[in-house]
């Protein structure tokens, strides 16, 4: 799937509630209102002023914050993706090749039984 396609698929978040996190060894799953949002690059989260890294203090419950609020827009540039969330709070996903730890920074899957978009 090519930039543009990629950058549709995710604007698509824009508006849904976060309904779930479940955190597996090593990648964190996002469950939208159907959406499903893998992060295999651990994303940061900027409250505020604030940004946490995953060996932070606070990060856990931050990310667990986030349930129950509304995604105001889910963007993508070269470096990363960006999805900002009612409250002034920002989850960003490094697409940055250093920062990974597999080939794969994330995965997003629309409905149950459709396909992933792979970044």
């Amino acid at each position: 799937m090519d930039a543009n396609n990629r950058i549709q698929t995710l604007r698509l978040l824009k508006n849904l509630e976060l309904v779930g996190i479940t955190f597996i060894r090593d990648y964190i799953q996002f469950l939208f209102e159907d959406p499903l949002l893998n992060t295999y690059t651990l994303p940061q989260v900027k409250i505020l002023d604030r940004v946490l890294h995953f060996n932070q203090k606070g990060y856990y419950d931050t990310l667990c914050s986030l349930i129950g609020r509304r995604v105001i827009d889910a963007i993508e540039n070269n470096e990363n993706i960006v999805i900002r969330f009612e409250g002034d709070i920002d989850l960003t996903i490094s697409l940055k090749l250093e920062d990974r730890s597999t080939v794969e920074a994330a995965m997003l899957r629309l409905e149950a039984d459709g396909q992933w978009t792979i970044w």
